[in-house]
């Protein structure tokens, strides 16, 4: 008796892709938002907007989710424990007047990673795992509205979530971003331009660029994230947050307001000296403040001392902050951004900030004595 192991990637899967002219070849192409594009792709069905946790979903190109005239509201629903993959120079984009809805629920250990949705690479392979930039971005476009993503981890992608949904209602977010990990994107994590933003329990790390970046102003909360940045595949000269109100587009510099960017019980920290950056043009307003967080920001050569976006001794600006300190990560260049029980911010946390969101990223209770950061505090094993 012999016995031969077989081991294969295949999987099967919901396979969906653009439709190709079978006389020319040519790759049917986007029309978003009334404008023409070189993006191949196409809108998904009405029977093909709700993903399930069935078989997992293989995508070609771009799926566009709305309705091509941007009159009727379409909405991508995603299921919790689905799965999806995206091939080279594809990704998901979301139109006028169409939302995404990401629905993932908290994992167990009895259940472990099951009711995350996970988008990620085609490359199932063990060498492409944490290889950024396999595939494009999930656009959320300047009409789109209430998009939510729970609970989910986007990995490996060049753009993890690039946000341009409207900062024209701010009372309602364009973007409502939850218990979510961007990991391996080769450029920016989180890319917000003139957007509604409300953000918590959410880790982004190892980004080629920025792990977060706001353009164009717009309204931002961010609470108890944790955005740090260990990227080591290339040299980088970027800080791990950025927050600008302008955007270049073309020959013209576009200004923005940037109405608010709050920033409470986070952790910004990278493998660089200093990990928060600005970009301020006098021409509208710049409003931003950090309340008990923890920002790596060591000049030692007093490159900023007359910068006052920079003066951490401002309480207009600056509540209660670690300046520097060790946040006492696991293992930050794996992307295990847990923090032990020697971190700088152990038991400084806003309480009241705490209390609207009283469990972390896996389910730990923070009802009292809370830490910065998306994660609470443990003591790690020998």
């Amino acid at each position: 008796m012999q016995q031969v192991d077989l081991v294969t990637l295949v999987k099967d899967a919901i396979f969906l892709f653009p439709e190709r002219d079978g006389a020319t070849g040519i790759v049917e192409t986007l029309t978003v938002n009334n404008v023409e594009t070189s993006l191949e792709g196409r809108y998904l069905m009405d029977d093909e907007l709700t993903f399930t946790n069935d078989k997992p979903y293989v995508i070609y190109g771009y799926m566009a989710v709305g309705d091509p005239s941007g009159i009727d509201a379409k909405t991508l629903n995603i299921e919790a424990g689905a799965r999806i993959h995206f091939h080279a120079d594809s990704g998901l984009l979301i139109a006028d007047n169409a939302s995404l809805q990401v629905n993932g629920l908290l994992s167990t250990d009895s259940v472990l990673l099951e009711n995350e949705v996970i988008f990620e690479s085609d490359r199932l392979e063990t060498v492409f795992s944490k290889v950024p930039g396999q595939w494009g971005t999930i656009l959320l476009t300047e009409g789109s509205v209430n998009n939510t993503i729970n609970h989910a981890t986007i990995k490996n992608a060049t753009v993890g979530i690039l946000n341009e949904s409207s900062a024209n209602n701010s009372a309602t977010p364009g973007l409502t971003l939850s218990n979510t990990q961007i990991y391996n994107a080769s450029a920016v994590g989180l890319l917000n331009r003139f957007s509604a933003v409300e953000t918590s329990n959410t880790v982004i790390n190892n980004c080629g660029q920025f792990a977060m970046l706001i353009q164009l102003g717009g309204s931002y909360n961010f609470t108890h994230s944790t955005f740090a940045n260990y990227w080591t595949q290339s040299f980088r000269n970027t800080p791990a947050v950025f927050i600008d109100n302008t955007l270049l587009s073309g020959d013209t510099l576009e200004v923005g307001e940037l109405a608010q960017a709050n920033f409470t019980n986070c952790i910004i920290y990278g493998n660089q000296d200093e990990e928060l950056g600005f970009n301020k043009d006098d021409g509208a307003p710049f409003n931003f403040k950090f309340t008990n967080t923890q920002i790596r920001f060591d000049d030692d050569f007093g490159d900023f001392n007359e910068n006052p976006l920079f003066d951490f001794t401002n309480v207009s600006l600056y509540q209660d902050i670690i300046k520097g300190g060790d946040p006492d990560f696991f293992e930050p260049t794996e992307n295990m951004l847990q923090i032990g029980e020697n971190t700088a911010s152990n038991g400084l946390g806003l309480q009241s900030a705490s209390n609207q969101f009283p469990i972390d990223i896996i389910g730990t209770s923070r009802t009292s004595n809370s830490d910065f950061g998306a994660y609470e505090s443990v003591v790690f094993p020998e």
